[in-house]
């Protein structure tokens, strides 16, 4: 009887700890504008780095007719363990002045890893695509640790259509990029042969406090959640030993 009120306690005790925890160490929300993270380093073949917001400002004032210029976006995780999913999308244009609208009239295409992902105006609306619809940004794929990949901006401004009559004003427009990058898996490409690891090695891993870039306090409570687990699983089993040497005690 004794060795069954212990029992409890610690059940007790246990409980009061994962409750205790939770609410001292629950979550604080932060709102912020921080599209990238620290581990995702993205920047242009002119030097200018694309901030933790996410934006990348295209400013095109000095354009004339016949005009080709282009652009390249360097993008690399260098987080070691924490993959990353990564879109891309673009604002209306914020300004546009002058004679011409150069959000029509300039033409871009965009090559991502050696292939074409979008080819019309600089708006990013073509027939078939929009990229001002956040709901549908241009996929970017999944970034493991290590991996580097370039967005290529190509831009024209065709001759034949357009004539230096269209510059008595000084055309302007602006527009900005977005982009974005969100925590992810891997999937699991393991051998279905394989033998799975042990429970215990899996819980471990799952206890281990994260690396950098991870939360300390989540991290915290998890462990803490798998540890009364832990606790609960040792307890039961010990009851169930002692019951049966009560049992057997009994028989003889």
């Amino acid at each position: 009887m004794k060795r069954r009120r212990r029992g409890k306690k610690w059940l007790l005790a246990g409980a009061f700890l994962l409750l205790s925890l939770s609410l001292t160490l629950k979550p604080v929300e932060v709102h912020s504008e921080s599209n990238l993270p620290p581990g995702i380093v993205a920047g242009d073949d002119q030097g200018i780095k694309i901030k933790n917001d996410g934006q990348y400002l295209v400013d095109i004032r000095d354009v004339a007719p016949g005009k080709k210029w282009s652009t390249k976006i360097t993008i690399i995780n260098i987080e070691k363990d924490i993959p990353y999913h990564l879109t891309m999308n673009i604002s209306k244009p914020t300004i546009i002045e002058g004679s011409l609208d150069l959000s029509q009239a300039i033409q871009m295409t965009l090559i991502y890893e050696g292939k074409e992902v979008y080819k019309g105006p600089l708006s990013g609306v073509n027939k078939t695509q929009n990229l001002q619809d956040k709901t549908i940004p241009l996929n970017l794929g999944t970034f493991k640790g290590g991996d580097t990949r370039m967005l290529e901006a190509h831009f024209e401004l065709d001759g034949k259509t357009y004539t230096n009559r269209d510059f008595f004003k000084k055309n302007v427009v602006e527009n900005i990029w977005h982009f974005k990058a969100v925590k992810t898996t891997l999937p699991d490409t393991n051998d279905p042969d394989d033998p799975e690891k042990p429970f215990l090695e899996k819980l471990i891993n799952k206890l281990r406090l994260p690396n950098t870039g991870e939360e300390w306090r989540n991290a915290l409570l998890f462990s803490c959640v798998g540890l009364f687990l832990i606790l609960v699983s040792l307890l039961i089993i010990k009851h169930k030993k002692q019951e049966k040497k009560t049992h057997r005690e009994k028989k003889n």
